[in-house]
């Protein structure tokens, strides 16, 4: 089943934080640029532009901007979670412990594969040891990040710039599901945007008209894949047609609605 929305490489100018010789860090020169890391330099259209503003916002205000990681494939996710739910059944021993064991265990936390805005292209992670803002104090070089990110239509995962908490880096670019966000909550509209680029743990032909729907403020619940009443209302709403006629395109899987329903303005 085609995606609705298709990922795009970021630009050239941005860049990773990882070297061409292997590990992080060290002068801009040796690093890799992010749309050169594969799957891992993607985003969704809107974010790849804020991800270009961002990257010009920081650099004209001295900042050095390196990027951890933009977009991560289901797959990767998995394995990711496996790591996470085995630390957590293991009682979360400290990394620095006998028992920690770093092949099969991660110690922060990782979304459900399909559930992360890392999947949908549209969350990235800075390295903020690196950006270094001329003329501003350690303790607030956080700060300064949020004063130029924010504005240019990214969220910051956490509620207030406190310097070295968790997910401090992590940034959300919502853009054309803010609404969805704010209705629903964080996990469904990350879910909704891993639908979108076909990256969901979710990949029916009703779950993508229903995450559809969702970005077009429709209120069918939450997504799960399985397209009830409120989806079928909502179909005969968005499309103008018969309940027959919905029914016929759930049956049939016609993907050509997917363009109607992605015209249709986002709330």
């Amino acid at each position: 089943m085609p995606a609705p929305v298709a990922l795009v490489p970021v630009d050239p100018c941005i860049l990773s934080s990882y070297q061409k010789s292997g590990g992080t860090g060290g002068a801009r020169e040796t690093l890799i640029p992010l749309h050169k890391l594969g799957k891992a330099g993607v985003a969704h259209p809107a974010t790849a532009e804020a991800l270009l503003a961002l990257h010009h916002a920081v650099t004209a205000a001295g900042g050095d901007f390196r990027v951890t990681e933009l977009h991560r494939d289901v797959a990767v996710q998995k394995i990711a979670r496996a790591k996470y739910d085995a630390w957590v059944r293991a009682g979360k021993p400290p990394p620095s412990s006998a028992s920690f064991d770093a092949k099969t265990m991660k110690a922060a936390y990782v979304a459900t594969p399909g559930r992360s805005g890392h999947n949908a292209g549209r969350s990235i992670d800075i390295d903020l040891s690196c950006l270094k803002f001329p003329g501003v104090a350690a303790d607030k070089q956080l700060d300064k990040l949020w004063e130029i990110a924010i504005p240019l239509g990214w969220a910051p995962v956490i509620k207030e710039a406190k310097e070295g908490a968790s997910e401090s880096w992590h940034f959300d670019c919502w853009s054309d599901l803010k609404g969805a966000k704010d209705r629903l909550g964080y996990e469904q509209a990350c879910l909704i945007g891993a639908i979108l680029v076909g990256h969901g743990d979710l990949e029916s032909y009703a779950a993508i008209v229903q995450a559809l729907l969702q970005r077009a403020g429709f209120d069918i619940g939450p997504v799960d894949g399985l397209a009830g009443q409120k989806t079928t209302q909502a179909l005969m709403k968005a499309l103008g047609i018969e309940a027959v006629a919905v029914t016929s395109l759930l049956a049939s899987q016609d993907p050509s609605i997917f363009a109607k329903l992605l015209a249709l303005p986002a709330k």
